[in-house]
């Protein structure tokens, strides 16, 4: 629907950011998290901003702009953009595909068979899942198990070199920091930094889901999430109990 009445490719794209996912930011992050030119992405949101569907203030000097909650047809809105997200956001053969690829890869999925990965293929493989859970919490919750498996073949210079949105590549960086507080491995910490991009300020939804009424609750406190920019309906505990489950104490770095 929203396709229909919005034909802007970018205004729909900066609509479901602002009004689905909650998001802040300045005209080049929100741009940036869009993946659309900043120039279009600039002249939208003035666009917005005189018809009062986002406001804007200054933040550490930069004008960040937001959703207008005040707006009389901000319900209707929200509602528009959550279903329309909802339905470009169901699994596709690919996404149960790629599943099967992490399965191959320690990914503990129930009902998925796994379908084996050449060795040249498994680090694109991983990073390909790292978009999927933005939009799985299940697959999620599994990536580290992932990270774990094949941390001896990562290395900086190929994480670099894949070709992925930046702020997916700097998702990946907090996958990677997370199966270094869960196995005790700090060489993984050093490859998440070389994944961080410093342009990522602004506090944004880990998951690119639509949210009922009902789950707009106060988040769980998730510090690690928080140090990377995100924030998640999951804390550490959670990735922590599934880890434990699959890897051994023998087979990480803890010494505890």
């Amino acid at each position: 629907m929203l396709e229909y009445l919005v034909t802007s490719k970018v205004r729909r794209h900066l609509l479901s950011l602002l009004w689905e996912e909650n998001a802040r930011g300045s005209v080049a992050e929100l741009a940036d998290r869009a993946g659309v030119g900043f120039a279009s992405a600039h002249a939208e949101l003035k666009a917005m901003q005189q018809v009062q569907l986002v406001s804007s203030q200054r933040e550490g000097g930069k004008e960040v702009y937001y959703a207008n909650p005040n707006h009389p047809g901000a319900p209707c809105l929200r509602t528009l953009v959550s279903r329309d997200t909802y339905r470009a956001i169901q699994p596709s053969d690919s996404d149960e595909t790629l599943k099967r690829k992490l399965k191959a890869l320690g990914a503990p999925l129930r009902g998925v068979e796994a379908l084996s990965v050449q060795p040249s293929s498994q680090l694109e493989t991983l990073l390909k899942g790292v978009e999927l859970a933005r939009r799985d919490p299940v697959v999620a919750r599994t990536l580290p198990l992932c990270f774990w498996k094949l941390r001896g073949s990562l290395n900086a210079k190929e994480l670099t070199r894949l070709n992925l949105r930046p702020e997916d590549k700097h998702a990946a960086g907090f996958f990677l920091e997370l199966t270094s507080e869960l196995g005790g491995d700090r060489r993984l910490l050093g490859l998440a930094e070389t994944l961080r991009d410093n342009r990522m300020k602004s506090v944004r939804d880990f998951f690119q889901l639509p949210v009922s009424a009902h789950e707009r609750t106060p988040l769980p406190r998730f510090p690690l999430a928080e140090k990377w920019g995100f924030q998640m309906r999951m804390d550490l505990e959670s990735f922590r109990s599934l880890f434990a489950k699959f890897v051994g104490e023998s087979d990480t770095g803890n010494e505890d």
